[in-house]
């Protein structure tokens, strides 16, 4: 037991080490700020060294935190990859399965899939779970990703499925009262509603941010849902994919933007997983659905 608590003790220093304050770790380990601060200070007494300087602004490492950090991440690398082996041997159609994506394509695309599933293999559980940043499976933080993207990373195996083509949609009481742009150079004496700086590597977002004047900007969020949302209270124009367009009959189509905007859906997961029974028994159920 004791050699299980030291190791709890280090993931506990791991989360705040790379968040730098107790709150966002807690969260992240479904624990409360507490138990965060009992933990690090226990691990510095067992250590007898201090691995955190305490300030205002949160924790920063010590030398001596910084010259461990690395080996616990190791360790914490050596154990992710034993239980994804042992996953890998679990032949069960049955139990969670953690699937991870993107908001519009959860909230819009994957439910009907999802339902389908779950009326062939009532006992697989499925956890979504929403992210913009890519899921490292490597972690363990999601057995599937179904993400929009061109290319396969190379960590991953899997499939592509669908494509996703961006347009520019309106409400129609919007268009009612300020019309169609034409073209680009009609964009100024328009509203539009755009991704964030945490989107700023969309190929969607660089393409609004060289044809969309900065004064024409109405509002902006970090989840293209919530820019459909914006856009049905007529609060102006939003790039979307289509499957999230066409959803509502109240929209309106302006504009399908370039090739190099669209995206593909596709499911991967970590190479050691693929032969547990739930994650191959979705994935070739979602090749066989969904691919083009």
């Amino acid at each position: 037991m004791q050699d299980r608590a030291d190791w709890d003790s280090y993931l506990y220093f791991l989360k705040v080490a790379k968040t730098g304050n107790l709150s966002s770790s807690a969260r992240e380990l479904g624990v409360n700020h507490s138990t965060v601060y009992r933990r690090i200070n226990s691990l510095e007494e067992r250590l007898q060294v201090r691995l955190f300087e305490r300030s205002r602004k949160g924790y920063t490492l010590t030398e001596a935190g910084e010259e461990i950090l690395s080996s616990v991440e190791m360790i914490e690398d050596q154990i992710f990859e034993i239980q994804r082996k042992l996953l890998g041997k679990d032949f069960r159609l049955s139990g969670n399965l953690k699937i991870s994506t993107t908001d519009t394509i959860g909230y819009y695309w994957l439910p009907p899939y999802i339902k389908a599933f779950k009326e062939q293999y009532p006992e697989i559980l499925i956890d979504l779970d929403i992210q913009i940043r890519f899921t490292n499976l490597t972690k363990r933080e999601a057995d599937i990703v179904v993400p929009a993207v061109n290319m396969q990373p190379d960590f991953m195996v899997g499939r592509k499925l669908s494509r996703i083509f961006f347009r520019l949609y309106a409400s129609w009481r919007y268009v009612e009262k300020h019309g169609i742009p034409a073209t680009t150079e009609e964009f100024s004496s328009h509203h539009f509603l755009v991704p964030n700086e945490s989107l700023a590597t969309l190929s969607v977002s660089q393409w609004l941010n060289k044809y969309v004047p900065v004064h024409c900007v109405a509002a902006a969020s970090d989840k293209l849902s919530t820019l459909f949302k914006f856009a049905q209270q007529d609060l102006g124009i939003a790039a979307l994919p289509h499957y999230v367009g066409q959803s509502d009959e109240n929209m309106v189509e302006i504009l399908e933007l370039p090739e190099d905007c669209h995206r593909y859906v596709w499911i991967l997961t970590h190479p050691d997983l693929r032969n547990t029974a739930r994650v191959r028994a979705f994935m070739q159920f979602m090749y066989q659905r969904a691919s083009q």
